[in-house]
């Protein structure tokens, strides 16, 4: 499949690498994709690593349903209003009309305050703090692949706490310890973290805090979010309990949430025309082997290839298919590493292992046989090494690392460098169309983002904190502004 220039057409790109690396396939149910093996193995690795960093702050995991009481968000006004446009109702069950519709979870805040209701009695029960990983669905008039469709996966978390700076430190250690941490450690892609703006931030929040990488156009990405919500929806479900006074009173909500739409920022941000490039910690195997054959050592040069896969993931390794007749997999306990094991020019498998996205190839054909080496080259830093066996492990194990902080570097230089200070409309416009991050000093009018947003198309898409590179790009000149981040986003 060739590979639309990403210079020529960002979108269909984007469509093409995801489409050839094996990611997803478009489904019949409307707005609604399949996640294929690759995709799901990403999807894994990024619930694997923030699952570790929940545990760590104390968070368990429970699921709540899927359907919600449509009377539910009757009760929470500023969330209705923020979900209705993409709600998908459920009238009929089994067959006959409910008595009360019921909705597909967009989101699962009105559960789970019905939920505290029953549980809470007591400060001695805080704090609670509960995550479930799920998908929800959002009925979206336009939808691509990862970054917006109709039904996605996600981990949404949800915490009471005594007060307000407790819920606070923990909202932003949601952000900082486990998305910030796993987004750049996991997925290599740096952002810019911040709180979004009054007429951004969640429906019905009090604070939402954000991390917004740059992709490879110069648009952003809201990649995560945590939020501070309050005491609202604890009010309108009437979720309270007996402080440390004997008084009755609500406690402090938190939100939070990060999901499939991760793998599109994957997608976007670090491939290239050749194809997709997934990260070494996201993927499934740490390098794909390719063995070279003629008619005479085919049997030969097979075997040679599944010693040098053995000295990567053990010597007690299973053999098992990976899809059709010719690829197969060792799996140990030092992980998985794939063999392409058809009769084809080396060339067809080189160009068919770049699309794919692994980020590590080994060659070995007749000569490197006899030689007892092999060929190393890293799809990320594009260096190639020939080797001997005994350099295999070592070789496989340092491409892989330097490749996963050539990614991070990258993504964070292509933010540096096109993040610009601007100071006036034709600035920000300029920089916009020029597809860059424009940042400027704001005093929160929030008639500058309906300007924005008629004029360039573009929003605000965060109050950055302070420690961060935008401290230098733009120095605030008056009292009680702020910098802002302005771009057009996904």
């Amino acid at each position: 499949m060739a590979i639309t220039s990403r210079a020529t057409d960002y979108s269909q790109w984007y469509l093409d690498v995801a489409k050839s690396g094996d990611l997803f396939e478009y489904s019949p149910t409307p707005g609604c994709i399949t996640f294929l093996p690759k995709s799901v193995t990403m999807w894994t690795r990024i619930q694997k690593a923030m699952q570790e960093k929940l545990d760590r702050l104390g968070v368990q995991n429970v699921y709540l349903p899927m359907l919600v009481p449509m009377s539910f968000f009757e009760r929470e006004k500023d969330h209705v209003e923020g979900f209705a446009p993409e709600l998908a109702v459920v009238t009929i069950g089994g067959g006959k009309t409910l008595e009360e519709p019921l909705a597909i979870r967009p989101t699962s805040e009105l559960l789970f305050c019905d939920f505290f209701k029953d549980k809470l009695q007591s400060y001695r029960d805080l704090p609670m703090l509960y995550n479930q990983w799920v998908s929800v669905l959002r009925w979206e008039k336009r939808t691509r692949p990862f970054l917006r469709t109709a039904e996605f996966y996600w981990q949404e978390g949800h915490t009471l706490h005594e007060n307000r700076p407790q819920a606070d430190a923990f909202a932003l250690d949601i952000l900082w310890k486990v998305y910030i941490e796993t987004i750049e450690d996991v997925m290599a892609i740096g952002g810019i973290a911040g709180r979004k703006s009054s007429s951004e931030k969640f429906a019905g929040a009090d604070t939402t805090y954000t991390f917004e990488p740059m992709m490879s156009n110069g648009w952003a990405l809201q990649i995560c979010t945590s939020h501070l919500l309050g005491q609202g929806f604890m009010e309108g479900f009437g979720v309270n309990y007996q402080d440390r006074d004997g008084a009755l009173t609500h406690p402090w909500y938190t939100s939070w949430g990060l999901s499939t739409r991760s793998i599109g920022g994957i997608i976007s941000s670090h491939s290239d025309d050749r194809g997709l490039i997934i990260p070494p910690k996201m993927s499934e195997f740490q390098a794909v082997i390719l063995p070279l054959f003629t008619k005479e050592n085919t049997e030969a040069i097979g075997e040679y290839a599944r010693q040098i896969a053995r000295l990567i993931v053990g010597e007690t390794a299973s053999e098992v298919p990976v899809h059709g007749e010719y690829f197969r997999a060792l799996v140990g306990a030092g992980g998985k590493v794939e063999l392409d094991l058809r009769d084809a020019r080396l060339g067809e498998k080189i160009t068919d292992w770049e699309i794919s996205g692994y980020p590590i190839r080994i060659e070995c054909g007749e000569r490197d046989r006899q030689a007892g080496k092999c060929v190393i080259a890293s799809r990320i830093t594009g260096e190639k090494s020939i080797v001997t066996l005994d350099e295999v492990v070592a070789t496989v194990s340092r491409m892989n690392e330097e490749g996963q902080a050539k990614l991070l570097a990258d993504s964070r230089r292509r933010l540096e460098e096109n993040t610009v200070a601007c100071f006036g409309m034709e600035d920000i416009g300029n920089a916009i169309e020029a597809g860059k991050f424009a940042i400027c000093e704001w005093d929160q009018d929030p008639e500058f983002e309906k300007e924005i947003k008629e004029k360039f198309k573009a929003t605000t898409r965060c109050i950055p904190f302070e420690g961060q590179f935008t401290d230098e790009l733009l120095p605030l000149t008056k009292e009680g502004t702020v910098r802002v981040v302005v771009a057009r986003s996904f």
